[in-house]
């Protein structure tokens, strides 16, 4: 599973678990009741407005509970300035 932050079209936006793009969109529209702001609808991935995010983030609109591990804890709190990075920019972390 991997995170995605996802914009929508009345201007908020979400984090999400995902096996991939399209699978965290489809999760967070059906969850939130929201449209995802795609500009295009038919490959997620390729999408601006949907980004990965390096680790998961507090608030998320859904996230993948292991059978047997539980759920990953959240690693960023401020996943709107580290979308679309493979790693955490601050140094040191935000942690709070």
């Amino acid at each position: 599973m991997r995170t995605y932050w996802i914009k929508f079209k009345d201007g908020s936006s979400g984090y999400c678990d995902g096996q991939s793009a399209s699978d965290a969109v489809g999760i967070a529209e059906r969850l939130s009741g929201k449209t995802a702001d795609l500009i295009n609808k038919y490959r997620a991935e390729d999408d601006d407005n949907v980004k990965t995010v390096p680790y998961p983030v507090k608030d998320m609109i859904w996230q993948f509970e292991h059978p047997v591990n539980g759920k990953c804890p959240p690693f960023c709190y401020k996943g709107v300035k580290c979308h679309g990075l493979t790693s955490c920019p601050s140094n040191p972390s935000c942690t709070s």
